[in-house]
C-alpha cells in the first residue's frame, strides 16, 4: 500500500490519529468488514502522523 501523499499539520495530524484510534477501538472484532476498514483507516493515518513528524523535523 503506498501511503499518501498529503502532509497535514501536525497537530491536525495527532487529533486525526486520536480520532480514528477511538473509533477502532469500538469497533465489534467480529464485524470483519469494519475490523479491515478500520485497518486501513489507521494505516493512512499512522503514515501522515509520520509524514508530519518528519516534517516537523526537517523544520528544525
Amino acid at each position: 500500500m503506498k501511503l499518501p501523499t498529503f502532509v497535514p499539520s501536525l497537530p491536525h495530524a495527532i487529533e486525526t490519529a486520536r480520532e480514528f484510534l477511538d473509533q477502532a477501538e469500538a469497533v465489534d472484532v467480529h464485524d470483519h468488514e469494519r475490523v479491515i476498514e478500520s485497518h486501513g483507516s489507521l494505516t493512512v493515518c499512522l503514515g501522515q502522523l509520520l509524514a508530519a513528524l518528519d516534517a516537523e523535523g526537517a523544520q528544525r
